[in-house]
């Protein structure tokens, strides 16, 4: 799965089958997606072209093959996308703060945009292999999660089957 970060607080999520649009903002280039993917209620969807669904509170869907689930939060909406290789958390750390941790699975991969602090214990509770920070708390949250992160980049591939022993954290910026 590709993560490509591509304003602030806005993702471009590509895996084989299907393209997301997590949160466009306007300041964006405007893009291609399948569909798009809202952890809150603010986004500018003139941004994506040839969506097919825009994904924007609970529930469970499906697109191109790629099963997903809404779950809603005080901090707004957190999303599993479901795949045989292991569950992909998307968020806001306000939201994962915000919600019961009987709520929550194990994910392999975690991507949260750090808005608020991170809850260390909530996040290492779901035992995964990477988290993916990216907004504008994501240096402190590294630091939370005891990671030296010290470099960025702005887009990265994460392979399933190919995960990390150790947890690794990822800064997108």
């Amino acid at each position: 799965m590709d993560f490509q970060i591509l304003g602030q607080n806005s993702l471009k999520l590509k895996s084989k089958k299907v393209t997301l649009a997590v949160d466009p903002e306007a300041k964006i280039s405007k893009f291609d997606a399948d569909a798009v993917l809202l952890t809150d209620k603010t986004a500018d969807l003139s941004r994506v072209n040839n969506y097919r669904i825009v994904i924007n509170g609970p529930g469970e869907y499906e697109v191109a093959g790629l099963k997903m689930s809404g779950i809603k939060s005080d901090g707004g909406y957190i999303y599993e996308l479901i795949n045989e290789n292991g569950n992909v958390l998307i968020a806001r750390a306000g939201a994962v703060n915000k919600i019961p941790q009987d709520r929550l699975n194990n994910y392999k991969i975690i991507v949260l945009n750090a808005d608020s602090e991170l809850n260390q214990t909530a996040i290492t509770a779901m035992e995964p292999s990477v988290v993916v920070l990216y907004g504008s708390l994501k240096t402190e949250g590294a630091r939370k999660l005891g990671s030296s992160v010290t470099s960025e980049s702005s887009k990265i591939s994460i392979s399933e089957e190919k995960l990390p022993e150790e947890l690794e954290v990822v800064l997108l910026g």
